[in-house]
C-alpha cells in the first residue's frame, strides 16, 4: 500500500521518489521491498534509487546472507536526506540556554558562549596558521564558514577614508533559529572573527536579526596577531 509522503518532499523530489524516501525512512530496505511496498516495478525502483543516490539522499549496503545464496543490496537514507524532515534541535538547544540563564544565571549564559568561542577559535586558529596576508586571511576564514554551513564569501570596498575595507558576507546561518532567540551568539561571533584577524570589525546585518545576510565590515590590520586572546562583544 502506498503511503502519502510530506507535501514538502513532492516538491523537492517528486511524488514517486518521494515516495521511495518515505518507504526508506522507518529501516533500509532492498529493491524488491521497496517495489512490492509502493506497487512499483523493480526496474523502476531501481532506477529512482540510483537517482537518489546519486544526489546523496540514498546510501546503498551490501548484506551477506546467513547461508548459501548472493549478498542482498539494501539502501538506506543518508543523513543528507534525514535532514529533509521535520528537525527540532533548535527547539531543544534554545530550550537549554534558556535553561541555564533562568537556573544559573546570565553569566553563566556567557561563560558558555566565551568557551565555545575557545573551542571554535583553537579550530580556526589552526587553520589559518599559515595564512599572513590580511585578505588572504579573511578569504581562508570564509572558506571554513562555507565549509561549516554558512556560506561566506568576501567582496573588497573602499572606506571614506581611502583604506581597503573587506566584507565578510554570510548568506546562510546554520543556527539561526537559536541565533534569533539568543542574539549573544551573534555578538560572539563577531568578537570570534574580531579575534582571528584583527584588525577593526563591525557587523551591521545579521540573518538572525532579520535582514537575510550578515555582514561583517573589516578595516585589515597592519598586521596579524600572533595570539588569539579572548574577545568580549563590544
Amino acid at each position: 500500500m502506498r503511503r502519502a509522503p510530506s507535501t514538502s518532499l513532492v516538491d523537492l523530489l517528486g511524488e514517486t521518489r518521494a515516495q521511495v524516501v518515505d518507504t526508506l525512512r522507518p529501516a533500509p530496505a532492498s529493491v524488491a521491498q521497496v517495489a512490492a511496498r509502493l506497487e512499483l516495478s523493480e526496474p523502476a525502483v531501481r532506477r529512482h534509487l540510483q537517482v537518489l543516490e546519486r544526489d546523496g539522499l540514498v546510501v546503498a549496503e551490501t548484506v551477506r546472507r546467513q547461508g548459501p545464496g548472493r549478498p542482498t543490496t539494501r539502501y538506506a537514507l543518508s543523513d543528507r536526506a534525514r535532514r529533509l524532515y521535520p528537525d527540532h534541535s533548535a527547539d531543544f538547544a534554545n530550550e537549554l540556554l534558556d535553561f541555564v540563564e533562568n537556573e544559573h544565571g546570565r553569566h553563566s549564559l556567557l561563560q558558555f558562549l566565551r568557551w565555545r568561542q575557545g573551542r571554535q577559535a583553537a579550530r580556526y586558529a589552526a587553520e589559518l596558521a599559515d595564512v599572513h596576508d590580511p585578505g588572504e586571511r579573511v578569504a581562508r576564514l570564509a572558506e571554513l564558514l562555507s565549509a561549516d554551513g554558512f556560506l561566506a564569501d568576501v567582496s573588497e570596498t573602499v572606506g571614506p577614508d581611502g583604506r581597503p575595507l573587506l566584507k565578510l558576507h554570510q548568506g546562510h546561518c546554520a543556527i539561526s533559529d537559536v541565533a534569533a532567540e539568543h542574539p549573544e551568539i551573534c555578538a560572539y561571533e563577531a568578537a570570534l572573527f574580531q579575534r582571528l584577524l584583527g584588525g577593526r570589525l563591525s557587523r551591521r546585518l545579521t540573518i538572525a536579526g532579520g535582514d537575510g545576510i550578515c555582514v561583517c565590515t573589516i578595516t585589515p590590520p597592519d598586521s596579524i596577531p600572533t595570539t588569539t586572546p579572548a574577545n568580549e562583544p563590544t
